[in-house]
Parts: C-alpha cells; sequence; structure tokens
C-alpha cells in the first residue's frame, strides 16, 4: 500500500509539468496575435470611445465635452437620415443577396452539367476588392457610355441614356444592388455548403411519400438551411451596417444625403468638417448597433439549438 501511495503522489507531482510544457508553447506562438488584435482593434475601439467624449476638432485643442456628442447623435436630423439611410440600405441588399443566392445555391446543387466550375466561377466576385468593385459599378452605371444604358437602349426598353446616380432613390437602389452583387458568393457558398450537407435519403423518402418539388422544398429544405441561412444574413448584415468603398466611389453619400449612410457619415464628418468627437460618437452608435445585431442572433441561435 505505501508503494502504491508513492506512485500515485508522484504521478501527481509530474502531470502537471507535463501538460504545462505543450500549453506554454502554445500561448507563446498565439502571443503575437493577440499582441496584434489588441494594438490594431481593442485599443483604436478604446480610443474611439474616449474621443467620443471630447471637444475635438482637427487643428484645435479639444476638452471634455461629456454627453454633448451624444446628444448631437441624437437630435441631429442628419445623423437620423443616415441612421434610417443605412437600415434601408442593409436590410434591401442582404434580403436580394439572399433571394438570389439562395436561388443560384440550389441551381448549382440540382446536379447540372457544369456544376463544379460553376461553383469556382460565382466565387470571383467575392475575391474582387471593394474598391474594384466599386469602380466597375461607377462604369456600369455611367450616363454617357455605361453598360447599363447601353444594354436598356439596344434593347428597347428606353429610349435614351439615364443617369442612375442622378436622384436620390434610384442611387441608393443602385448602390443596393451593386453591394448585392458582392455579397451573393458569399450567400451561395455558405448555402451551397449547406445543401450538400443535408441527407439524400431524406428527398428519397419524401418522393416516395408522394411529396412534390415544393413540400421537398419547405420541410426538407429551408428547416436543414436555418442554421446556415442564418450565419449568411448575420454576416451580410454586419458588413452592410458598415459599409464605405461603394458609396464613398459611387455616390459620395449623394444626391442631397440620399445615400449617406453611417460610415460614410463619419468620415465626412472628421476628414470633411474635422469634427473628431462627433464622428467618434457616431463610430459608437455604429458599433453598438453591430454588436447587438450579433448578440440577438447568437441568442436566436441558442434557442434554435435548445428546441432541437
Amino acid at each position: 500500500m505505501r508503494r502504491t501511495e508513492i506512485r500515485h503522489e508522484r504521478s501527481e507531482a509530474i502531470t502537471p509539468s507535463a501538460h504545462s510544457r505543450p500549453d506554454f508553447f502554445l500561448r507563446t506562438l498565439n502571443a503575437p496575435a493577440i499582441i496584434l488584435v489588441i494594438a490594431f482593434s481593442v485599443v483604436p475601439l478604446f480610443y474611439v470611445g474616449y474621443l467620443s467624449f471630447q471637444d475635438m476638432r482637427i487643428g484645435m485643442g479639444g476638452g471634455f465635452a461629456g454627453l454633448d456628442n451624444y446628444r448631437f447623435v441624437l437630435e441631429d436630423a442628419s445623423v437620423i437620415k443616415a441612421f434610417t439611410n443605412t437600415l434601408y440600405f442593409a436590410v434591401l441588399s442582404v434580403a436580394l443577396a439572399t433571394f438570389i443566392g439562395l436561388g443560384v445555391a440550389l441551381l448549382l446543387h440540382s446536379d447540372i452539367p457544369g456544376a463544379g466550375w460553376l461553383v469556382s466561377a460565382v466565387v470571383l466576385p467575392w475575391a474582387v476588392p471593394e474598391i474594384v468593385n466599386a469602380l466597375i459599378w461607377q462604369w456600369i452605371y455611367n450616363p454617357n457610355y455605361g453598360a447599363l444604358n447601353g444594354i436598356l437602349y439596344s434593347l428597347g426598353i428606353f429610349a435614351d441614356y439615364r443617369a442612375w446616380l442622378s436622384s436620390p432613390l434610384s442611387a441608393m437602389h443602385a448602390v443596393i444592388f451593386a453591394y448585392a452583387w458582392k455579397l451573393v458568393p458569399f450567400v451561395i457558398i455558405i448555402l451551397y455548403a449547406g445543401l450538400t450537407a443535408i441527407p439524400t435519403e431524406q428527398y428519397e423518402s419524401a418522393e416516395i411519400d408522394g411529396a412534390g418539388d415544393w413540400a421537398q422544398f419547405r420541410y426538407i429544405t429551408l428547416p436543414l438551411l436555418a442554421a446556415p441561412l442564418g450565419v449568411a444574413i448575420m454576416f451580410c448584415m454586419v458588413w452592410a451596417m458598415r459599409a464605405f468603398d461603394i458609396v464613398y466611389l459611387l455616390t459620395r453619400g449623394g444626391p442631397g444625403d440620399g445615400t449617406m449612410v453611417l460610415s460614410y457619415f463619419v468620415f465626412s464628418k472628421a476628414f470633411e468638417f474635422g469634427d473628431m468627437g462627433a464622428a467618434a460618437a457616431v463610430a459608437c452608435l455604429l458599433a453598438l448597433l453591430t454588436f447587438a445585431l450579433t448578440a440577438l442572433y447568437m441568442r436566436a441561435l441558442r434557442g434554435a439549438g435548445a428546441k432541437q
């Protein structure tokens, strides 16, 4: 008994040190990444929060402003307009991207010839940088030689060329369509992966029971795609809420404030008007909206997991 106890004590004494070495090695490997995240994400986030309580302007000394910048955010009509524009832009662009992406994913999953090549092709718009995407659509919407005007004119739909970015309503919808085109490949990839994970036996059983295509889509495909669909919508909403490049290069928030979204409002307030404090307050509002959206999604995901 005495020997057994001694061996047991030795094993307990040796085990922690044996496990601590790989843990220390892994932490050492992760340290540079953690330092970079803190330096370029956490520290700037806290600094923006600090600026939101300051009366700071470019070229002028600042001082503590309390909640004045947040009062400006809640009361200024231009901020409210940018907020409503952001919601309108995000909801419509994500809805359009989801609708098109779901349709294309179902088409690719239907065993059409060359589906593998088509999956690779739909990834190309996703690989295009944001600024290149905006420049492409700037050329497409050009009122003098744009591709959209050329196609519609040659088909006889319009008798003359139109300036798609000249009115607030048409400019907003043009920007929405351009941004949705950028989001569609991501939605296709996520939903196509979800479709390939659905067991074919469920569809075979449904066919034996006499279920048609619509019934299979409604009672098998959609419920099993709920999780990947939620992931795609959540990521696209977060990206759309902070979209900047497409607005900056196509409309600069105009005409008037027709396409003024919160991200461009922050840029304009900070670097065109020099009001860093107010810009920081609006940026904090945008960050809170993004965080709230993510939190709601995570809560819904946990609720769905608990029900299952």
